[in-house]
């Protein structure tokens, strides 16, 4: 087993790094859909309400490898079909797996995200709105400059949390060839038929990479309060 880990610990260290990138943007467009549906879910409109309620429903339904199967074989094969040039065109860099895998993550994830960033924007006494609109600030200045900024404290922890499960969920991105950590394990269990071997390196890479994350979130976690205090 050690000589076996020796010979392929690169291979999986190549893998880790592709996983972490899919993990990285796909919680970079989380977060951007977290954010924008918070404010939705919080809006006076009626509409934004509606609309990114069922997001949140609708996305956090759905299975992210069923997901991922739609956005991957579904999406862009849907486009040539219908024979719409501009929308076969927009769906045309989906037909790249990485890209895929973010945006099924991302979407999934961002539903998750929509209800971390609400509820740490909820946590923010209200006079603290009433008093920056009776200084003149409008609603969405009062939220960029006081709002915002004190609830990406509250909000950090979860969000950490749901990047390491984002990360964990990047495995599913083998089943559509992204050689990611998942997939060298896969290949080289079908190269070595050493199966056990194979995918037991793979969970301890896991294991180690989790660990040295929840590490990093804890520490930004203990020094963002540190900061507010």
């Amino acid at each position: 087993m050690i000589q076996f880990a020796k010979d392929y610990i690169p291979l999986y260290f190549a893998g880790t790094l592709v996983a972490l990138g899919v993990a990285a943007l796909s919680m970079a467009l989380s977060v951007g859909i977290g954010l924008l549906g918070a404010l939705g879910r919080m809006s006076g409109n009626r509409t934004a309400r509606s609309v990114t309620s069922a997001y949140v429903a609708f996305f956090r339904g759905i299975p992210p490898l069923v997901l991922l199967y739609v956005v991957y074989f579904g999406l862009p094969s849907w486009a040539q079909e219908l024979g719409v040039r501009p929308l076969a065109d927009f769906l045309a860099p989906l037909n790249n797996r990485i890209m895929s895998a973010v945006v099924a993550f991302g979407v999934n994830s961002g539903a998750y995200s929509t209800e971390i960033i609400r509820s740490a924007i909820a946590s923010i006494h209200p006079e603290q709105m009433e008093a920056a609109q009776s200084l003149g600030m409008s609603y969405w200045l009062a939220m960029r400059r006081i709002i915002v900024p004190q609830s990406a404290r509250v909000a950090f922890p979860p969000l950490g949390n749901e990047f390491i499960a984002v990360l964990k969920g990047t495995s599913l991105a083998s089943v559509i060839g992204v050689t990611e950590l998942m997939r060298d394990a896969q290949l080289v269990a079908a190269a070595t038929f050493r199966n056990l071997a194979a995918y037991t390196l793979a969970a301890v890479f896991y294991v180690v990479l989790v660990i040295i994350l929840q590490s990093v979130v804890g520490r930004l976690e203990r020094r963002l309060s540190l900061v507010h205090k």
